[in-house]
């Protein structure tokens, strides 16, 4: 249970991160710590959700770190939810030791509602975000996708309790499986302070019938019309043909607070 740098698509994500949870109970379909970890582990299964609460591992990793790594963004998590239907107060522990340190600290969770028994600890930090994934605004395809978690309605309505006390809160728009819904949703959450958008990669072949090019400037287009700061991920990116993007948009620090 130590604090880490992440490596490749994650490093887009934050420069620190931490992970004390091993599986999830969401059953994303896309989700890409399954097939990760099966490569080292034929018997791995997601579902089954274990917690490496080893708070002194954690203090000490803190104490090792620079000054310089201390000023940097530090995300909750990466290998599960740091609110998955078993977190049962490990994440306020965390947290607190996160704090006591003044480490700036992110949350990725696909339950804010549930978040929002720590809302006192958020208020706390001076550097602090919260944000969630939203893949489809239609929640019978949500829930085709994600089979088991809370339902989209229930994010952004989490967002908007975060939003009015005064904390930064953030929408991660990856994987985009259905440009449309991506787009619906962006129009829908024009309240946020920022997001992240990513494309579906090597998923039975979805992703190779999308004209990203095009969605690529639709989404642009609603953010800039919205006032939204954004950061578009390289395997977006790659795609775009006519949308001038700032050094900030592509720039995978920018948003980390």
């Amino acid at each position: 249970m130590k604090i880490y740098q992440p490596a490749g698509r994650a490093r887009e994500y934050s420069p620190l991160a931490l992970n004390y949870f091993k599986g999830c109970d969401h059953g994303c379909k896309y989700c890409y710590v399954t097939p990760m970890l099966s490569r080292f582990n034929s018997n791995y299964e997601h579902s089954n959700v274990s917690c490496n609460l080893n708070l002194q591992e954690l203090e000490k990793s803190i104490l090792k770190m620079s000054k310089e790594d201390r000023q940097k963004q530090v995300l909750l998590s990466f290998t599960s939810d740091p609110y998955n239907g078993k977190e049962n107060g490990e994440t306020r522990q965390v947290l607190e030791i996160l704090l006591k340190y003044k480490i700036h600290t992110a949350i990725l969770t696909k339950n804010p509602e549930k978040a929002k028994k720590d809302t006192d600890l958020f208020l706390k930090f001076e550097h602090f975000k919260i944000g969630s994934t939203l893949t489809f605004l239609d929640e019978a395809k949500s829930k085709e996708w994600e089979a088991v978690a809370p339902t989209t309605e229930s994010r952004i309505n989490g967002l908007i309790y975060f939003k009015k006390k005064g904390i930064t809160t953030f929408i991660s728009f990856e994987p985009v499986i259905e440009t449309a819904e991506t787009l619906l949703l962006i129009e829908k959450t024009a309240f946020i302070d920022h997001v992240k958008i990513g494309k579906l990669n090597n998923y039975k072949g979805l992703d190779k019938n999308i004209d990203w090019g095009k969605f690529l400037s639709a989404a642009v287009y609603l953010l800039r019309k919205n006032n939204v700061k954004f950061y578009i991920k390289k395997d977006l990116a790659t795609f775009n043909k006519n949308v001038f993007l700032s050094g900030d948009e592509i720039n995978e620090d920018f948003l980390n607070i």
